[in-house]
């Protein structure tokens, strides 16, 4: 919708149509900004989660080591891979006390020869790590966070 002036100007828009377009353009990029904002807030709270949880997943780690001694100066062990949780009864709570820690630990596999665990996985909320001893001795720690996305009852 061109218009010509007296004076032989040309006139592409109008005034009220250039600010509508600058106020567009700025709640377009608010909503932007906001967006990401958001995303990197969740990233954070999530990273944030996950590395108290290995934390949390490395003491039971030791713990288990220190109760792995104290269990065979006592002639046992505290694997029993035919239990729910891979342990022995009651020696969950052992552990979460010991390592002050809180939820819930499935011992997989343990090494008798070194009284070792070899493998386990612990879930504190809505995160799981995963810990695995690798062949050649190496140690690989894996952090998860879950997402419920259906539940059937």
């Amino acid at each position: 919708m061109a218009e010509e002036r007296e004076n032989g100007v040309q006139v592409v828009g109008t005034t009220t149509n250039y600010r509508r377009n600058i106020i567009a353009t700025i709640v377009i990029a608010a909503v932007i900004v906001a967006v990401i904002l958001c995303v990197v807030f969740f990233w954070f709270g999530i990273n944030s989660g996950t590395r108290h949880a290995m934390r949390e997943a490395k003491d039971i780690r030791i713990a288990m080591k220190m109760k792995a001694v104290e269990q065979y100066g006592l002639g046992g062990t505290l694997y029993q891979p035919l239990a729910k949780n891979g342990m022995t009864k009651g020696m969950e709570a052992e552990l979460l006390k010991m390592a002050d820690a809180d939820g819930e630990i499935v011992l997989q596999a343990w090494d008798a020869e070194n009284n070792d665990p070899v493998a386990f996985t612990f879930q504190k909320d809505r995160y799981i790590i995963i810990f695995k001893k690798q062949s050649d001795g190496t140690s690989t720690w894996k952090g998860y966070y879950t997402l419920k996305l259906l539940e059937y009852e």
